[in-house]
């Protein structure tokens, strides 16, 4: 069920994000048409054209963060809630499949992003850096070996995790904001802020707690080659990781019950 939830979400943002991805990719062909002229002429052109390329790179992530609040609170808290709360679904697989392609989506912004700077800058000159910058990394992998690949993974695992727990953080905020009755939208931006200045206390007590601690293990370790130890840049992300996933898997099952339990479509 899982599955058909996804085609559907995909479904009702493609028609959203895919327009903006084929902008970006035709500005970013155009641009640099544009800036290999060296007619003057051009000038004005050049402005308009690198001027609507910048809005489009803002309003695809803009857009996301729209999507993500609008998706949510229509398709599960509005109109079409009870429609969506008919199905044989759990709230859970609702929260999933939003979440999932929220992820996705905003992956490829980035991406497509990337691509599009990729095209405007590509000459001999950056592909020489790029190729010496693939080496330099090459060599730090090859240096500090399998720790390389293990702090990889944690940098991907810690990056995932973050914008998930960002997204149902969110979606914590606006169920909460749902119980307000008129006031939705201000009740949900309070509860947002809130969470926020709840997790800015809690990190500042366990920082404050541990921090001998920390200051010791981190300089119990020494420099050898020129190179920084890898084993506390991989401890250090393991806690970050684990101390996201806490706060993320919290808003997470808050979010659930509070569909599951206290919903209301009113």
């Amino acid at each position: 069920m899982l599955g058909k939830l996804l085609k559907y979400e995909f479904k009702a943002t493609a028609r959203t994000f895919l327009p903006i991805y084929g902008l970006i990719l035709v500005l970013a062909i155009i641009n640099k048409l544009f800036w290999n002229q060296s007619i003057d002429n051009f000038e004005i052109p050049r402005m308009i054209s690198m001027s609507v390329y910048i809005m489009l790179i803002v309003a695809a992530f803009v857009v996301t963060l729209i999507v993500t609040i609008q998706r949510f609170n229509k398709n599960l808290l509005g109109d079409e809630g009870y429609l969506s709360f008919t199905l044989p679904v759990k709230a859970h697989y609702h929260i999933d499949s939003k979440m999932i392609v929220t992820l996705i989506w905003s992956a490829l912004s980035i991406v497509v992003s990337a691509v599009s700077v990729f095209i405007m800058v590509v000459n001999p000159e950056v592909l020489t850096q790029f190729s010496r910058m693939c080496a330099g990394i090459g060599e730090a992998y090859r240096q500090y070996g399998l720790s390389a690949h293990l702090i990889a993974i944690e940098v991907i695992i810690l990056t995932i995790l973050s914008f998930l727990s960002s997204i149902v953080e969110i979606y914590a905020a606006i169920v909460v904001g749902n119980l307000a009755g008129r006031h939705k939208l201000l009740a949900g931006v309070g509860a947002y802020l809130g969470f926020g200045i709840f997790e800015q206390i809690i990190t500042s007590l366990l920082f404050n707690g541990f921090n001998r601690q920390i200051e010791e293990y981190f300089q119990s370790f020494h420099y050898s080659n020129n190179l920084f130890p890898a084993e506390p840049a991989e401890v250090a992300l393991l806690v970050i990781i684990l101390y996201t996933a806490a706060f993320g898997f919290a808003f997470y099952f808050f979010t659930n019950w509070m569909l599951t339990r206290k919903l209301n479509l009113e």
